[in-house]
This record gives C-alpha cells, structure tokens and sequence, in this order.
C-alpha cells in the first residue's frame, strides 16, 4: 500500500493503553463510532487493520456494523492472517489461551507462525496495565511454539501413540518490548534425536519478531516420551511430595 492510504489500526479492549498512546481504536470504541454513525461521512477507502486481540469474532461484529451502515465501500477490514493452532498440538482446553496461528515449515529445520493473542488470554486477565505486552506473553508463545511443531512435525510420524513432552530448560533474552499488534514465531530446530521413537530430543530457538525487529530469543531444550515411560516414577514423585508436605505441616502443627 501507498503511505496516501488512509488507515486505522484497531486492537482488542484489553489494550486500551497501547491504543491511546499510539492513536489507534480500541474493539469497544471502534464499535460505538460505527453504531453511533460517526463514521458515516468518511472518504473511503479506509484500511481498518486488526492488531492483538481482535479474532474472527470481532471481525465479523464489525463487519456487521460496517454493513448496517452500508459503509463497504468505504471501510475495508484487515483481518490478521492465521488460523489458530488445534487443542491436540497446544494442550490448550479453551482457545482463548492459544497463542500460535498459521503455523507453517519454511525450511528443512525452520518453522514460522503468527503471535495470536486472544483479548480474553489467561495471561491477560489479571492484570495488562502497559502499553507493551508482559514478558510472560512472549515465554509461553515460545513454549506453544515449541509444542506445536513438535506435535505436527515429529511426533505425528508415530500416530499411533501419543507423547508425554517434558521440558528440561527454557533459557529467554529480551531484546525489545513486544506490543499488541502484529508478531512473527520463528523457530529452529538446532538438534534433533529421533533414533529412538520411544524417547525423542529436540532443542530449538524461537525468536519472537516484530516490525523487522527481535522481541526475545528463547532456546527450549525438551524430550518427547512414549506412554508407560514416565508414569511410575511421576505417580512416585507424587506421592512423595504428597507425603512430604504432611509430615511438615504435622511436625509445626
């Protein structure tokens, strides 16, 4: 596009301090404008793209209203590329939390994907008084990263069995602040042993990109183990733990 069109950035409610400070809409203030007819008298074509927060649910409420007041000619909505990342790849239950869209191999040993973040993310709810997004956005986006390409890649060339994935590290450096629009996964498998289909080792780097620009870099080493291999000594460890936490609360009692 030319730097004469006109265009709006638009991100979820969650991140209404980025959008003020940067001038862009916020899913709820963008809304209000169309439905009050603020917007009506506009000179098209205006580009509305979607930052962080902004799904396939919001786009189409706003398509909705876009077209309620036969603003289509006038008003073009950018979604954000990517379908999201399935519940068996993630060992996420609630779509909410998944941070992985588009996921796609780019080389022999390279991965890529967008960063998703649904407004309504586990690691949002709290607390996302910032105009970046928290550190702990970008440490499990790696991690989904890491899992999803595991799942898809690897493990999928035994579909008979499912894994047990074990991370041995997570080692993360911050280069830059991450804000909620759009971000590129990038992921390389440094080593791989997968001589043993019932006990897999991979270490990779994700690097965490946006606006030409690394975020973050975080290096994942974990190993992938068949069913039976890690269920004695986990209920082991558990009952253990168990135990120990009794005697110490009955030896202060």
């Amino acid at each position: 596009m030319s730097s004469t069109v006109t265009s709006r950035l638009v991100v979820g409610d969650r991140f209404r301090d980025f959008a003020e400070a940067v001038g862009a809409d916020t899913f709820s203030g963008l809304a209000r404008l169309l439905d009050a007819g603020d917007l009506d008298a506009v000179a098209g074509p205006v580009f509305v793209v979607a930052g962080q927060g902004i799904g396939e649910y919001e786009i189409t409420y706003l398509k909705d209203a876009v077209q309620r007041r036969q603003l289509g000619d006038r008003i073009v909505l950018v979604p954000s590329a990517g379908k999201p990342a399935p519940r068996q790849q993630l060992h996420k239950a609630r779509e909410d939390n998944v941070l992985v869209a588009g996921l796609t191999q780019t080389g022999e040993s390279t991965y890529e994907a967008a960063l998703r973040l649904h407004d309504h993310n586990e690691l949002l709810v709290d607390v996302q008084d910032r105009v970046h997004v928290q550190g702990m956005v970008v440490i499990e986006a790696a991690r989904q990263m890491f899992l999803a390409v595991v799942e898809r890649f690897f493990t999928s060339r035994w579909p008979q069995q499912r894994y047990y994935i074990v991370l041995n590290s997570m080692n993360t450096a911050f280069s830059n602040f991450l804000f909620p629009v759009g971000a590129t996964l990038r992921l390389t498998v440094d080593e791989a042993d997968l001589s043993e289909p019932s006990r897999l080792t991979l270490r990779t780097t994700v690097v965490v990109e946006q606006a030409a620009r690394d975020a973050a870099r975080v290096t994942v080493d974990a190993a992938a183990f068949a069913p039976g291999l890690l269920e004695d000594k986990e209920l082991r460890r558990a009952k253990g733990a168990a135990a120990a936490t009794v005697d110490a609360a009955l030896a202060t009692a």
